[in-house]
């Protein structure tokens, strides 16, 4: 019979597991929401390229942090989350726009994956590897796809926000 201690530190970790997973999903699918329009807000109301290389690292970072997290915790929390989850990546597998990306997660190269990660978004890549079976991500490919992902993310929400902030200044 396991003691009281032991099964508080298992609900404890259970919980802890779920927010950082349902934290990771959104960064995954909402980020857009979560990244890129505080990244537009904050370049049309500071200087740009201030926040232009500070959000390409902190989403770096971000992105480091979500897909390792995968790596390590992928089967465990899909145990518990995974019907939802797997529906929602297998529809993603079978759609015209992440047919190619999933194909070049599938060829193995680092290039390939980073490539895939930089279009499509690299936690997605990570939970579409991990489906996969592809085994560990490591930390090499997950470097790769995160900042190939970053820097282009943040440039393109940088733009969004420079444009913002010029037609509020005219208006």
């Amino acid at each position: 019979m396991a003691s009281p201690h032991s099964r508080a530190q298992r609900v404890a970790g259970a919980a802890r597991s779920g927010i950082i997973g349902a934290i990771v999903a959104a960064v995954a699918f909402f980020d857009g929401v979560f990244v890129g329009m505080p990244i537009a807000v904050l370049s049309a109301s500071l200087r740009p390229l201030l926040v232009f290389v500070c959000s390409a690292a902190a989403l770096s970072l971000l992105s480091i942090f979500c897909c390792s997290w995968v790596d390590r915790r992928w089967d465990a929390w899909l145990s518990g989350h995974g019907q939802r989850i797997e529906k929602r990546l297998e529809s993603m597998r079978a759609s015209r726009l992440m047919r190619h990306p999933v194909a070049w997660v599938e060829r193995g190269s680092d290039r390939w994956y980073a490539f895939a990660a930089a279009l499509a978004n690299p936690v997605l890549m990570a939970a579409i590897a991990k489906s996969l079976g592809q085994g560990r991500i490591g930390e090499r490919r997950i470097l790769l796809g995160s900042v190939a992902y970053a820097v282009p993310y943040a440039a393109m929400w940088t733009l969004v926000g420079l444009v913002l902030g010029d037609v509020i200044r005219a208006a």
